[in-house]
C-alpha cells in the first residue's frame, strides 16, 4: 500500500465519522446504548433477587415462603377474667412490597380502638402474602 492510498483511506474514514454526527460508527452507537441500559438491567435484577430471596416484609416467630398468617402472645398480666368481661382492641400497620408502609400498630392505638383502660394481655399477629402485601397488628385485651 502506498502513502497516497493510506491518505485516501484515512480521508474516507474521516468523512464517514463526520457523517454520523458524533464521530462514531453506527456499531459504536448501538454499543453505547447497551452500556446505557446496563444500570437499569442491574437494578431490575437486584430488585428481583431481593423480592424472591425470602426476606419477609413483616416479622413473625415463624415464616412461610408463600405466605404467613400467625398470632402469638407477647405480654400478659396473669390476671384471670371471664372472656365475656374483656374488651378487645386491634391496631394494624400495612406494608406493600416492603417499600411503602403505613399505619399505627401501637398498644396505645389498640387500647383506644377497644376503649380499654387497663390492659390484661397484648398479642401480635402478622400476615404476609408472597412478600407483596404484609400486615402487622397489635391485639390488646383488657377492661
Amino acid at each position: 500500500m502506498t502513502l497516497e492510498q493510506i491518505k485516501d483511506t484515512s480521508t474516507e474514514l474521516k468523512g464517514r465519522l463526520s457523517k454520523n454526527g458524533q464521530g462514531c460508527t453506527s456499531d459504536q452507537t448501538a454499543g453505547q446504548r447497551r452500556v446505557a441500559m446496563r444500570p437499569f438491567l442491574a437494578v431490575g435484577v437486584m430488585s428481583l433477587v431481593v423480592g424472591l430471596s425470602g426476606c419477609m416484609i413483616v416479622d413473625s416467630p415463624i415464616k412461610g415462603v408463600m405466605g404467613t398468617e400467625v398470632i402469638w402472645g407477647d405480654i400478659a398480666t396473669g390476671e384471670t377474667a371471664s372472656s365475656g368481661s374483656l374488651k378487645e382492641g386491634k391496631a394494624c400497620a400495612e406494608s406493600i412490597l416492603g417499600l411503602l408502609a403505613r399505619g399505627d400498630a401501637s398498644v396505645r392505638a389498640a387500647k383506644a380502638n377497644g376503649n380499654i383502660k387497663e390492659v390484661v394481655s397484648v398479642d401480635h399477629s402478622a400476615r404476609n402474602l408472597l412478600n407483596i402485601v404484609g400486615e402487622w397488628c397489635t391485639i390488646v385485651r383488657g377492661r
